[in-house]
């Protein structure tokens, strides 16, 4: 019964966000540097978005979480004015740093990175709330990053939220977790359909900054409340984290701005591999981050000393490659 209710209440969410998005033309219209021929609906994230606002606020679940999704509205909020004027990126980051700083000053935070062995803590210390500001922003900033090919950003949502209930072992977030991937599974299979298809959705930045934001303060909460060791949780954020990494450095050195738009990203090289073929190209990211991902939670049961280091430089062996394919 409960499986019907959340279909009737992703339909509901659907044709109430088809109806807005057609009457003020909610569209992502192509360009040069887009990939897309016609213009598509970006409000995939609006939907995704109401439908965890239903679920926190008719179910209750763990207080925080509740909060990271509630809070998040600032964040669509702030995606959704950069449809549809393109915000400058001063202003961008500027509005992501309020709730963020918010969401750290209320509980959601840490004061380490974990205990290692021969090391111990990695105390934060002084530099608590602007390493986690610092992080969070970055992290925020990365996963916009990889929302460039039709549902990559979305696979990368599931495989977190999948990976999460993997670890934890409290029921209730476990069933609160599975209901969260409902919207994001659907979204994934209308992202899929033909470009001329009425029900074809991206996410939009309104999507992709508040899976951004979702996922790094979920990630903190996974730790202080969870007892997640960090080594576990930073592998499924290999991705956006080397990708980001990748090409802002790239960018600094041809002496661009970071902020920049453009295909130099891993997943247009692959996507131009398969001749513009996203099924073909999310399809080999969805087995190479669950490989990772599953590498590194073994490595991290083995030791989370040399996880850690494996992450590090798995960057220098990502940046390898990477220059080589240039």
């Amino acid at each position: 019964m409960l499986s019907i209710n959340l279909i009737i209440l992703y339909l509901i969410t659907l044709m109430f966000t088809v109806f807005i998005s057609k009457k003020l033309e909610f569209y992502d219209k192509p360009n040069n540097r887009k990939i897309h021929k016609s213009k598509i609906f970006n409000s995939g994230g609006i939907i995704i978005y109401i439908f965890y606002l239903v679920i926190v606020n008719f179910f209750e679940f763990n207080h925080n979480i509740e909060l990271i999704i509630s809070i998040g509205s600032f964040i669509c909020l702030v995606g959704f004015i950069d449809d549809r004027i393109n915000l400058k990126p001063s202003n961008k980051v500027l509005f992501i740093i309020i709730p963020s700083a918010y969401l750290i000053l209320n509980g959601i935070n840490i004061n380490n990175l974990g205990n290692y062995e021969y090391i111990g803590f990695i105390n934060l210390g002084k530099f608590q709330i602007p390493f986690l500001i610092l992080a969070t922003g970055l992290l925020i900033n990365a996963t916009n990053y990889i929302d460039g090919v039709d549902g990559l950003l979305l696979v990368f949502l599931i495989c977190c939220l999948g990976y999460y209930i993997f670890l934890i072992e409290d029921a209730n977030t476990i069933y609160l977790l599975k209901l969260l991937l409902v919207p994001v599974v659907l979204n994934l299979i209308l992202n899929m359909l033909p470009s001329k298809t009425n029900l074809k959705f991206f996410s939009g930045n309104t999507g992709s900054l508040f899976i951004g934001f979702f996922i790094s303060f979920l990630t903190i909460e996974l730790y202080n409340n969870f007892g997640v060791h960090p080594v576990y949780l930073i592998w499924p954020l290999w991705y956006p984290v080397y990708d980001f990494l990748f090409v802002s450095s790239n960018r600094a050195i041809l002496k661009k701005s970071i902020f920049s738009a453009d295909n130099s990203h891993l997943h247009h090289k692959i996507l131009n591999k398969f001749n513009k073929n996203h099924f073909k190209t999310i399809s080999i990211f969805f087995v190479l981050n669950v490989s990772i991902i599953y590498f590194g939670y073994l490595l991290s049961d083995i030791s989370k000393i040399f996880s850690l280091i494996a992450f590090i430089f798995g960057f220098v062996f990502y940046f390898a490659i990477r220059i080589k394919l240039k």
